[in-house]
């Protein structure tokens, strides 16, 4: 099974939201407005693969590994 870890670079994120539409459950916004990833969030590869593409301040990453 692949290993996928999703990581959202808060100084980056500006609270758009968009990742929270494309990925519903795998992201969740917190008292500043910045995304984080839920525990949802590696099993929705799709999703925050998704999310990442259209992140618009590139602040969430996907890194799969073995």
């Amino acid at each position: 099974m692949t290993r996928v870890v999703v990581t959202v670079d808060t100084e980056r994120c500006v609270g758009s939201a968009t990742c929270l539409v494309v990925a519903p459950g795998s992201f969740a916004l917190d008292e500043h407005d910045h995304s984080g990833p839920t525990a949802q969030a590696a099993a929705d590869l799709d999703g925050v693969r998704e999310a990442e593409q259209l992140c618009p301040t590139g602040a969430i990453r996907v890194v799969l590994g073995g």
